[in-house]
């Protein structure tokens, strides 16, 4: 099982979830972090659209702290920006995110040794996955008619399946933390 997490940053508003078993999505979603745990402990494969990591030398995101001096964005952020935008993760609405997703990263991996807990860009991500590869995969509702954060979600999950079938590719150094992309080609 695949689990694509499109997190929010806090948890009064909604995270997408969305569930890849065999050749079926099923996107909800949830607004909690026990309930986004549950659901990802039982995976094989966690891929959440949100950064899971700090830039190499930083202890905090805080802008007075020493550790400013080793900069906003990570190599990965930096590389992924060749295919558009990304925000600084000192941004204030990314601070939250961030740390956010560092604590469930943690919790996940604790608590399923199994689980391989991943970073991708769903809106970069978008623009490399063939439109044709969704069809192979069945939705428990049309895609016109999930939210934003559910679509995002279903994306991180795909992206877990090319990264599955080891047709990805990793931005950045892995030992300050990758955003993992699909490769151009189809699986």
């Amino acid at each position: 099982m695949i689990v694509g997490v499109d997190l929010a940053g806090k948890d009064k508003n909604a995270s997408g979830i969305a569930i890849l078993n065999k050749n079926n999505i099923y996107t909800t979603e949830k607004y909690y972090d026990n309930e986004i745990i549950e659901i990802c402990k039982k995976a094989r494969i966690v891929v959440f659209d949100a950064p899971l990591s700090l830039p190499k030398g930083r202890c905090c995101l805080e802008i007075n702290c020493e550790c400013s001096k080793f900069g906003h964005f990570r190599k990965s952020d930096i590389e992924i920006r060749k295919y558009g935008k990304v925000l600084p993760l000192t941004f204030r609405g990314m601070k939250k995110l961030v740390f956010r997703a560092i604590k469930l990263k943690n919790i996940i991996e604790s608590l399923n040794k199994n689980t391989c807990v991943i970073e991708t860009h769903p809106n970069t991500a978008k623009k490399m996955i063939d439109v044709s590869i969704l069809k192979r995969f069945k939705t428990n509702k049309k895609i016109s008619k999930m939210t934003i954060h559910e679509f995002d979600a279903m994306i991180a999950a795909i992206v877990g399946y090319f990264y599955k079938k080891k047709k990805y590719i990793a931005l950045g150094d892995k030992n300050e933390g990758t955003i993992i992309l699909p490769k151009l080609t189809s699986p």
